[in-house]
C-alpha cells in the first residue's frame, strides 16, 4: 500500500507531466497473490513480460523451404506444419502477438497440447553420438527457473481452453518447476505426476539407482481432452484366459461356492500415472541414440494419444531429436516444433524427411507413408 507521501508525490508528477520512477510500478500495480508463489531474484512480472519488458521481442518468421506437392500431401485447410529454428522466447511471442502472416489466427489459443523436455539445470554440455554439439544446459537454480517460467507463461496463451500441457523433469528442480506451473496454470489445473521409469546404465554405490523422470500434466480449465488409453496384458494374464468363445472373445472358467463363472478378458489394462516404457524402446525408427536425451516413441505416444484427437495441433519448443512431431505425423495430428540447436534443426527436417522408413506406431511394421505438407522456418535477425 502507497503512504499518504508517496501518493503525494506521484499526484505532483502526474500534474508536472513527468514520469513515474521505474521501481515504483510495482507498488501502483502490485501482483496478485493467492495462497503462495515461489520468489527468487530476478523473477518478472507476468505483465511486464507480456509488455517485453524483458528486452525480447516477437520476430518475424522466414519461410525456408516447403515440402508440398506429390510427395508431401496438403491438408484441406491449407494448414502446414512447421519446423522453426530459433529461440523459443522469440518465436512464443511471436506466436502471442499474432500478427505474422504464417501463423496469424493460426496457432494461439488452438493448440490442444504442449509437450516439453526441457534442459534440466545438469550443468552438463551434450553431444551426439559423433561428438557434434548438441545444447549445453549452463543455466542452474534461480536463473534456470525463471528462463523455463518466461516460456510457460507464453505456452499457455497459446493453449486452446481444453488444452494440455506436459513439462517433463527429473528429480533435481522438479519440485520447484511443479510450484512455477501452479502459479502459472492454478493448482486446480494439475491433473497427474506421471512417473516414467525405465532401467539401464550402472547403479551407483551410495544410493538408490535413480531411474525416472517425472512428467508434469497440467489443463489450462476444468473441460479438457483425455482419452482412456490401455496397454496390453503380460502372456501370463492372457494364458490365463485359456478359453475362445465363438466370437473369438478369450474367456476362463471360475468356480465360487461350486457355481461356474464365465468371466471375459478385457480390451486391456488401463494405463495408470507409472510408466514403464525403456529408454531404447523406440520402435528401431533409425534414430535410436542419434540426439543425447532422446525420449522413445512409445512415450510420447502415450500422451499424445490421451489429450489429442485426429486433427488437433500438438506443440513442442523444445524439439530435441523431433520425437513430438514424429509422433503427432504418425498419429495425423498437427504439429509445430521449435529449437534454437543446430544439430536439432537438422535432425528433426531428416527424420520427418525419413519418415516412412521408421515404423508404423500400432502396427510396429513399416511406416511406409511420406509426411504430410510441412514447412521450416527461421527467425529472422
Amino acid at each position: 500500500m502507497l503512504d499518504n507521501k508517496q501518493k503525494e508525490y506521484i499526484i505532483e508528477l502526474i500534474k508536472n507531466d513527468q514520469q513515474i520512477p521505474e521501481d515504483m510500478k510495482y507498488d501502483l500495480f502490485p501482483t496478485l497473490q493467492e495462497e503462495y508463489e515461489l520468489s527468487y531474484a530476478g523473477k518478472m512480472r507476468k505483465e511486464d513480460l507480456l509488455a517485453n519488458e524483458d528486452g525480447t521481442f516477437p520476430i518475424p518468421l522466414q519461410v525456408d523451404r516447403v515440402f508440398n506437392g506429390i510427395k508431401h500431401e496438403g491438408f484441406e485447410d491449407e494448414w502446414k506444419n512447421m519446423i522453426v529454428f530459433g529461440d523459443n522466447l522469440q518465436f512464443l511471442k511471436t506466436i502471442n502477438e499474432k500478427k505474422d502472416p504464417l501463423i496469424k489466427d493460426k496457432i494461439k489459443g488452438k493448440v490442444k497440447l504442449i509437450y516439453i523436455d526441457p534442459p534440466f539445470a545438469t550443468q552438463d554440455e551434450f553431444q551426439n553420438k559423433d561428438g557434434a554439439k548438441a545444447y549445453n544446459d549452463k543455466k542452474q537454480g534461480a536463473e534456470f527457473l525463471e528462463f523455463l517460467r518466461r516460456r510457460l507463461i507464453l505456452a499457455r496463451e497459446s493453449l486452446a481452453d481444453d488444452g494440455s500441457i506436459y513439462v517433463h523433469m527429473d528429480q533435481k528442480m522438479g519440485h520447484y518447476v511443479k510450484v512455477i506451473l501452479d502459479e502459472i496454470f492454478g493448482k486446480n489445473n494439475f491433473r497427474n505426476e506421471i512417473i516414467w521409469s525405465y532401467s539401464g546404465g550402472q547403479p551407483p554405490k551410495d544410493d538408490f539407482p535413480r531411474k525416472h523422470d517425472v512428467i508434469f500434466r497440467y489443463t489450462k480449465s476444468s473441460n479438457y481432452t483425455f482419452n482412456y488409453i490401455y496397454e496390453e496384458y503380460r502372456q501370463s494374464t492372457v494364458d490365463r484366459y485359456d478359453k475362445i468363445d465363438e466370437e473369438g472373445r478369450r474367456y476362463k472358467i471360475t468356480y465360487f461356492n461350486g457355481v461356474e463363472n464365465k468371466s471375459y478378458m478385457k480390451e486391456g489394462k488401463r494405463i495408470e500415472d507409472v510408466w514403464f516404457i525403456s529408454k531404447s524402446s523406440d520402435q528401431k525408427t533409425g534414430f535410436a541414440f542419434q540426439y543425447p536425451t532422446q525420449k522413445p516413441e512409445e512415450l510420447l505416444s502415450r500422451i499424445i494419444r490421451t489429450s489429442t484427437n485426429e486433427g488437433d495441433i500438438v506443440m513442442d519448443f523444445f524439439g530435441g531429436s523431433g520425437t513430438t512431431m514424429a509422433v503427432a505425423e504418425k498419429l495425423n495430428r498437427k504439429w509445430v516444433i521449435c529449437d534454437i540447436g543446430k544439430l536439432s534443426y537438422l535432425t528433426i527436417q531428416k527424420r520427418i524427411l525419413t519418415i516412412e522408413d521408421s515404423n508404423d506406431i500400432y502396427s510396429g511394421e513399416k511406416y511406409n507413408k511420406k509426411s504430410r505438407s510441412f514447412m521450416t522456418c527461421k527467425l529472422g535477425v
